[in-house]
């Protein structure tokens, strides 16, 4: 694959979309993210036209993350760099120097939609979903990357050589990968269309992810109930596709990951409290089966499957002897 002029100094990061900022005399042209749009992944990659002003430096600034400085080469064309979102409303503040002076700045507003947040679930209603890979946005960046995969880009010899590297290195580098992303064989779950959108990933998610992962699949039919994600094949509610520093490539802390929608459970006070006046712990402790690992809700409730209403990991029946498992009397 080609290489950026200025690749060094870049960080590269995930789904843009083309426009041009029609602001006159910034110095600069936003190509892609538009105003007032919104994603559904943490990171955002931003492409600028430097303008006539020789721009020397880029500093970005979004929410309460330290600035990020971006060098320049003299007769750069375009400056390609990553930021990080929050979830919700991101104003990310873009300014250009010349030795060490402000000689340009704008703004983009983007929103990071998500469904394990209920205030973050609905963008505002002018603000509309973008995607990068259309042809016709592919097309600012042709003169320097190549945009069509080929068959060696099924099974890349390196990450390096797949196409999707440079602009996407990052999903390979968290403590916990999934094999695809980690081998960046890509287009085992990312369909290369031919039509106006390229790269989708087929919907409902057990499209995708249940032909590898059918052993647990097969486990979880044998159960009287499903999760509700697991039941409409939901997978990446809960799972980051790519990778995670949490294992079973959670989305954050089995715990918290269970409390943005049981809320009510957050405190550990439920079930238990009647008998002893106060709540199981749900976090803080260490899990009676696995002592090297934190005690949270999976402790006690199958996130995917169960034979009882509440997916207990056990059966429990005869509820004392459901309790001595863990609480040896």
């Amino acid at each position: 694959m080609k290489l950026l002029r200025h690749t060094p100094y870049i960080v590269l990061a995930v789904l843009v979309f083309c426009t041009i900022d029609g602001r006159a005399g910034t110095g600069f042209s936003v190509q892609f993210p538009p105003p007032n749009s919104y994603i559904e992944n943490e990171h955002l990659s931003i492409i600028l036209e430097p303008g006539n002003r020789g721009v020397d430096q880029i500093r970005i600034v979004s929410g309460k993350k330290a600035p990020l400085n971006i060098p320049v080469r003299s007769g750069s064309t375009k400056v390609c760099f990553g930021v990080s979102l929050d979830k919700g409303m991101n104003t990310i503040q873009i300014t250009g120097l010349k030795q060490g002076k402000i000689v340009a700045q704008t703004d983009r507003t983007v929103f990071f939609r998500s469904d394990l947040f209920p205030r973050f679930r609905v963008p505002p209603a002018e603000f509309k979903r973008y995607y990068f890979h259309f042809i016709n946005n592919e097309k600012s960046c042709a003169s320097c990357h190549d945009m069509e995969p080929t068959l060696s880009s099924l099974r890349p010899e390196s990450p390096k050589q797949s196409p999707c590297y440079t602009c996407h290195s990052t999903k390979s580098s968290d403590a916990f990968t999934h094999n695809p992303a980690a081998q960046w064989t890509c287009f085992a779950c990312h369909e290369v269309l031919r039509g106006e959108r390229k790269y989708t990933s087929p919907k409902p998610d057990q499209k995708v992810c249940y032909p590898c992962h059918n052993y647990e699949v097969r486990d979880w039919k044998k159960k009287k109930l499903m999760h509700g994600p697991t039941a409409v094949g939901h997978c990446t509610l809960c799972h980051n596709p790519h990778g995670s520093k949490w294992p079973a490539l959670l989305r954050m802390q089995t715990t918290d990951l269970c409390v943005n929608c049981h809320e009510d459970k957050a405190s550990g006070a439920h079930v238990i409290a009647g008998f002893y006046g106060k709540g199981h712990p749900v976090r803080g402790v260490k899990d009676p089966f696995n002592p090297k690992r934190e005690f949270t809700c999976a402790g006690c409730h199958n996130p995917h499957a169960g034979d009882s209403q509440s997916l207990l990991n056990h059966d429990n029946s005869n509820m004392t002897t459901y309790c001595t498992l863990c609480h040896k009397m």
